[in-house]
């Protein structure tokens, strides 16, 4: 479950709602029901549920335990480019074609290549079409933060953003009866 300090500030789960949503339903509000549902977090691992408590133990080292190697790096560091250089120089150093490809092949298994080149981050259009709570997990992902996860402390907390929905809905209900003596 997502940490606290967001739980204050974005609307994640329907348990930060309550009795909201069934009191939207019983009384008709389409509107209020449709907006608290597309408020809440489309990311299930935000979710209280779906995470359990922690049981404390280390994960085993499986990589270790079975003698694998070292897992494949996401993103190429400047002696990667130099190996390219390495490799073409294996193919035509032997007479035999044959040999070459073999010796680039059994080095590419002891050392795999990156995944990608380079590290991209994400363009200013993609971010600016995600949801704020995305763009708050995102923003400390590459601030490289540590996303905190807490478990859910029960019901009936109050959230700052309801209270403010709350206070707009009533403002705007409020203007509509003016407009309409006027």
């Amino acid at each position: 479950m997502i940490a606290q300090e967001l739980r204050d500030v974005y609307l994640v789960d329907e348990l930060q709602l309550g009795q909201r949503l069934n009191e939207s339903l019983h009384e008709g509000d389409q509107t209020d029901f449709n907006l608290m549902l597309a408020m809440l977090s489309p990311d299930v691992t935000d979710a209280a549920w779906t995470r359990g408590p922690d049981i404390g133990q280390a994960p085993e080292d499986l990589r270790s335990k079975f003698c694998l190697l070292p897992e494949v790096r996401k993103y190429a560091q400047s002696d990667d480019f130099a190996r390219g250089q390495d490799f073409a120089d294996m193919i035509h150093d032997h007479e035999d074609a044959q040999v070459g490809q073999s010796q680039v092949f059994l080095a590419e298994c002891l050392r795999q290549e990156p995944l990608v080149p380079f590290k991209r981050d994400l363009a200013p259009e993609v971010y600016a079409e995600l949801a704020p709570l995305k763009k708050e997990k995102v923003r400390k992902q590459f601030a490289g933060e540590i996303l905190q996860y807490e478990t859910f402390q029960g019901r009936g907390q109050n959230m700052d953003v309801l209270a403010e929905i709350k206070h707009s809905q009533t403002q705007i209900q409020a203007q509509m009866k003016i407009d309409a003596t006027a």
